[in-house]
């Protein structure tokens, strides 16, 4: 049997392990060895590649002053480091972009017993969805993180990972990535953008090229649904506002 087909075979019968996950692939582009845990959402593999899981982001350790590492940090990279053996193999699917700016493997990583990584950690509060540039399995790993954030569970029972609103905001916010609740107040188009107003005083603006991502939140029922708003904030003409690019940013909540 040749090395290809011998390789596809394992790969196939590998896939139909992993069926179990809520975020199943349609197939796996390769088979990695775990060496290390960096922290929760990156390992480090036996041929010294570094692997980023996306579609998740975990709270940030600090290396140098572990002080200041982001509440649950530890807790994540140990949680994740406790589910991997060095040496183990683990199946890698890829999406349109596979390596970041700093040269990490960027992938959906799964356990030959059919684990998927992102989604454990989602599940347990030890990260937060999040859409970079990939996001093939946005919406499953969004409804994960939705669970997870009902239930309080990890990080979301921790004060610093809950969504402010508007008036709760201020200068450390500025040009950080936050997540903002409130409720649709109205609407505006203005220059390239259609703007969502929150609360009266939050903009959100879609650029109009980009606003066919957006048709399931852009009907006539969002005004005065509640929000929870994600993406890096500025203030400017005396508002906070917050550019969307991707449907992911912004998440329809049960209307109380």
């Amino acid at each position: 049997m040749g090395k290809t087909l011998a390789l596809s075979l394992y790969l196939w019968s590998s896939l139909t392990a992993a069926s179990t996950s809520v975020c199943a692939p349609t197939h796996y582009d390769e088979t990695v060895v775990f060496k290390s845990v960096i922290d929760g959402d990156t390992l480090m593999l036996e041929d010294e590649r570094k692997l980023r899981l996306i579609g998740i982001d975990s709270p940030e350790i600090d290396t140098h002053y572990p002080e200041l590492s982001e509440p649950f940090a530890d807790q994540a990279r140990n949680f994740l480091a406790e589910r991997l053996v060095p040496g183990q193999k683990l199946l890698l699917s890829y999406d349109r972009k596979r390596l970041d700016p700093q040269g990490k493997t960027l992938a959906y990583v799964y356990t030959e017993s059919g684990e998927h990584l992102q989604e454990i950690m989602l599940s347990q509060g030890y990260a937060k969805a999040r859409v970079y540039q990939n996001d093939y399995f946005w919406q499953c790993l969004a409804n994960i993180e939705l669970q997870a954030r009902q239930q309080k569970r990890g990080l979301w029972s921790h004060e610093s990972y809950q969504a402010k609103s508007p008036n709760e905001l201020d200068r450390d916010d500025r040009n950080r990535w936050r997540e903002v609740r409130g409720v649709v107040t109205g609407f505006e188009r203005k220059g390239q953008h259609l703007w969502l107003i929150i609360d009266e005083s939050f903009y959100v603006g879609i650029p109009r090229e980009e606003s066919g991502k957006f048709s399931n939140i852009l009907t006539l029922n969002l005004l005065e649904s509640p929000v929870i708003v994600r993406g890096e904030l500025y203030y400017s003409y005396k508002k906070w506002q917050v550019i969307a690019h991707h449907p992911s940013q912004i998440s329809l909540q049960n209307k109380p």
